[in-house]
């Protein structure tokens, strides 16, 4: 029976030494693709770095860039404020000077009113003043009219002709004094 142990536990054994070299090989052949991995892998972190270091260099001009076009911002921002300011200040007084403008246009169209007003009025006052001198002269004509009928007898054409000239110088009279 001491065989049979011992037979046993060798077998044990050189079944556990089969085992363990098939595990050798299988974990030597993981090796050898994990060495072959590493190469690649060295050169792809290589690379990585080597697109990180760029992508900081990328980075520190980027914010250049806008720590430069900030700075341009900020002072066309500041130019085009004061600008709207200026203009701010322009619009008011272009309107303050619109408002004086229309004012004297209107004071202007005011006094032309008062002129064209004025010289109606004396127009008419010299109708007026035209009428009653040819009044006073129609007037003095029948006065003299009058007069001469009072002296002795006209012949009737004489006094016909005096009554058509009488006649016409009313009309006239009356027709310049619609006129107006």
């Amino acid at each position: 029976m001491d065989n049979v142990v011992g037979l046993a536990i060798e077998s044990l054994v050189a079944v556990l030494l089969v085992a363990t070299i098939f595990y050798c090989a299988t974990l030597d052949r993981r090796l050898r693709r994990l060495r072959s991995d590493e190469t690649t892998m060295r050169d792809t972190i290589t690379e990585l770095v080597g697109a990180t270091h760029a992508a900081e260099r990328a980075i520190a001009a980027l914010r250049a860039t806008v720590a430069q076009s900030e700075e341009t911002l900020s002072e066309r921002l500041g130019k085009a404020a004061a600008l709207s300011e200026q203009m701010a200040v322009q619009l008011a007084d272009g309107e303050q000077v619109i408002e004086r403008i229309a004012k004297i246009a209107k004071a202007a169209r005011d006094h032309a009113s008062r002129e064209a007003a004025i010289a109606d009025v004396e127009r008419i006052k010299t109708t007026r003043e035209e009428i009653r001198r040819e009044a006073r002269r129609d007037a003095e004509r029948e006065a003299e009219a009058a007069r001469l009928a009072a002296e002795p007898p006209v012949s009737a054409s004489a006094a016909a002709a005096a009554a058509a000239e009488l006649f016409s110088n009313r009309i006239r009279a009356l027709s310049l004094g619609a006129a107006t």
